[in-house]
């Protein structure tokens, strides 16, 4: 059985302690059913400036930016939620695995949350974001509608289909906007395919 989530809810409005954060995310890893392996480790870093974190799936690790959640910490459950599911679509899915592909978004609502990429904090001064330098192709699996742009975006998609979507990902220079124009469905889903989960029983 299932432990039941640490609420964030509960807690005083400081942030909260490495290990409520180890704690929760391997109740996550739980949740969905994640094999036994490393346990994940969970840092603040300070040098972390727009981003709000990020996962090492390789080390199975993730950092979280304390300067940003300071001030809103109703967002860190969200955030700490985002960043375990790379690393439990990693171990469930192969190193293949589309970072915000299928699999992690299927992730994110089991731990209900809504599987958005990017946050929209407001970052300290002087803090620029850089430039998006990656281009996204976003195809339908259903209907072979295709977009691309510098952000994605999921839902439905105008032939009705739901979360039916491929996504790839290459930079933003126009060697790589000329590849992507290129690839055809089926070069799409063979890029997208990965193994299928091991099963823990």
């Amino acid at each position: 059985m299932v432990a039941p989530i640490v609420p964030f809810a509960t807690m005083p409005t400081v942030l909260p302690s490495i290990a409520l954060l180890e704690q929760r995310t391997a109740q996550l890893m739980e949740l969905w059913r994640v094999p036994p392996g490393p346990l994940v480790r969970v840092s603040w870093n300070q040098r972390l400036t727009t981003t709000a974190g990020r996962a090492f799936c390789a080390e199975q690790r993730l950092e979280l930016n304390p300067t940003l959640l300071a001030g809103h910490p109703a967002e860190i459950p969200g955030v700490l939620v985002h960043e375990a599911a790379h690393l439990a679509a990693h171990r469930l899915f192969g190193q293949g695995v589309a970072a915000h592909g299928r699999h992690w978004r299927g992730l994110m609502r089991i731990a209900g949350e809504e599987p958005t990429i990017s946050h929209d904090l407001p970052v300290p001064r002087g803090r620029r974001r850089r430039a998006k330098r990656h281009l996204y192709l976003r195809v339908c699996d259903a209907c072979g509608d295709r977009h691309i742009a510098r952000s994605v975006h999921y839902g439905a998609c105008t032939c009705g289909a739901a979360d039916r979507f491929l996504v790839l990902r290459t930079s933003a220079v126009q060697q790589g906007l000329d590849m992507l124009r290129g690839l055809t469905l089926a070069d799409v889903r063979s890029r997208c395919t990965v193994a299928p989960p091991r099963s823990n029983r």
